[in-house]
């Protein structure tokens, strides 16, 4: 009910932080344990509501999670966010500290392109280190995007942060895509 109610499912990572969550009046969080998420959660959450707002821990384990939540939920059409947490913290101890400040990271949560466009920015200086990274890292969940006016917003963003032409970025999405689909057809 909370889920289909807020038009969104706060996806976390441990017990404590659903627990603590639900506690602060964030009924519609749930919890997966690493890899216990499946295709099928998903499926069931977005029969729910198409949104996802993730707060994964920002140790190795949550990220490693992370990455296969989102790569599930965007195949499946569903719109990620992350919601990005203070250096160190969890979302429980988040809601033990300041619970308004929890409401507030998932309400100005990004969408997960987004929030790796801005990651790469501020970290990653080298041009051609950040060409790599965003081909590598970046551009399989744009290839991912259900929409293509999505993929053509993002492409536009990334177009414009490695300096390049659409047109070039377009042809490395296209290729992800071939070689996804063939993994697909091999099955």
């Amino acid at each position: 009910v909370a889920i289909r109610k807020e038009d969104r499912t706060i996806l976390v990572e441990g017990q404590m932080d659903l627990v603590l969550s639900h506690q602060a009046g964030i009924d519609n969080t749930v919890a997966v344990s690493g890899t216990a998420l499946t295709e099928e959660h998903l499926k069931i959450l977005g029969r729910l509501s198409p949104n996802l707002v993730m707060a994964f821990d920002a140790d190795n384990a949550g990220i490693k999670a992370s990455g296969r939540a989102l790569e599930m939920a965007l195949a499946l059409g569903m719109t990620v966010k992350v919601a990005l947490l203070p250096d160190g913290m969890d979302p429980a101890d988040l809601v033990r500290k300041d619970p308004a400040a929890w409401e507030s990271c998932i309400k100005n949560a990004k969408h997960v392109i987004d929030f790796y466009l801005d990651v790469y920015k501020a970290k990653i200086t080298d041009q051609s280190e950040l060409r790599k990274t965003v081909e590598r890292d970046l551009l399989p969940y744009v290839a991912l995007l259900a929409s293509t006016l999505d993929q053509g917003h993002y492409i536009s963003k990334i177009a414009t942060l490695l300096s390049l032409s659409e047109p070039i970025i377009w042809d490395a999405v296209k290729k992800i895509k071939l070689v996804v689909s063939d993994l697909h057809v091999g099955r």
